[in-house]
């Protein structure tokens, strides 16, 4: 009966990942405790701020929402210090945000109030201009419910997809830069540069590898608490957490997006009479779905190292937000 309540198991994924996030945190990273509070707190004021926004009720407004979502997406590059070779973060007071985060609801509601899709070919060459290869990949994410929902665009997809994978040699000499050619070069053998390339995958797999089933105990990892796996409250959460809570803590992180998941899937057929909600919620599904399987595999080394952050997981308020309020919206009917 108490699952029945359809805000029973989000609230229970929610808690897990709020949990598990803040211990990492404060573990891993105890300097951004107080900035990750804060996102959760400013994220769960903007879930109930989302149940507002019903995407039936404002399709006449989805071309002010795209343009804003465009122009926010150029302050980066205006305004954003160079960090790592890219710039993808703007300052606000205490706080940095990434805009290309920041934009997927919008972005999202924008597709689903039936805006022809080639239009994100935009928002996603501001944020290829960055350069931010991981981010463009998760906005691109947002049009495969609207390619499915519709044969002639899956049709097209298909042969996209075909004349891309012919033209990959080339994209590999005049697109990909060289960063991101080490990435790809590394994933296939680590092993080649252990102290260089594949220095952040192989000391992914000994953290995982060594925290047996309950972990090496909390603040006790070697490899995140020595500093020897990089980014370990980002990136690499899920390495670190496997490593100071065990195998434990990893089926309780899979539960817990196994709920959240299954939920949203409910919820979006539920809906299916509310045509722009279902795309909404389907896009945003996919998205959480798909960026989990891409860190968690990066992590244990069966995808390419990315930028991708895990869901709820990973430091950064700008994710979190984007994903809370993008389940407010959810939730609005």
């Amino acid at each position: 009966m108490l699952f029945k309540n359809r805000f029973v198991p989000l609230g229970i994924s929610l808690l897990i990942f709020l949990t598990i996030n803040l211990l990492m945190v404060s573990s891993l990273a105890p300097q951004s405790l107080i900035k990750q509070l804060s996102a959760w707190l400013i994220g769960i004021f903007l879930f109930f701020i989302g149940t507002q926004i019903n995407p039936k009720q404002i399709t006449g407004s989805h071309w002010l929402i795209f343009i804003a979502c465009c122009i926010f997406l150029f302050l980066p590059i205006v305004l954003g210090d160079i960090t790592r070779g890219s710039r993808r973060w703007i300052d606000i007071g205490p706080f940095s945000l990434q805009p290309s985060e920041i934009v997927k609801p919008g972005l999202m509601l924008f597709l689903a109030s039936g805006a022809l899709p080639f239009f994100l070919l935009l928002p996603v060459s501001i944020i290829l201009a960055q350069p931010d290869l991981g981010s463009a990949f998760t906005i691109a994410i947002l049009l495969i419910p609207i390619i499915l929902y519709s044969k002639k665009l899956l049709k097209l997809s298909l042969l996209l997809v075909t004349i891309g994978l012919i033209l990959s040699p080339l994209a590999w000499r005049f697109i990909l830069h060289d960063y991101q050619k080490n990435r790809l070069s590394t994933f296939l053998n680590p092993t080649h540069d252990p102290l260089g390339q594949g220095y952040n995958l192989i000391q992914s797999q000994i953290a995982i590898g060594s925290g047996g089933l309950f972990g090496k105990g909390y603040r006790q990892g070697t490899q995140g608490q020595l500093l020897f796996l990089p980014e370990k409250h980002t990136d690499f959460i899920f390495a670190a957490t496997s490593e100071e809570l065990g195998l434990i803590s990893v089926l309780l992180i899979f539960f817990a997006y196994f709920l959240l998941l299954r939920t949203l899937l409910h919820k979006a057929f539920s809906t299916a009479n509310n045509h722009p909600l279902f795309l909404f919620t389907l896009g945003i599904t996919l998205q959480i779905w798909i960026q989990m399987v891409v860190n968690i595999g990066m992590n244990i080394g069966l995808l390419p190292i990315t930028g991708i952050p895990l869901p709820f997981l990973s430091v950064g308020g700008s994710s979190l937000l984007a994903l809370l309020f993008s389940l407010g919206i959810i939730y609005s009917s």
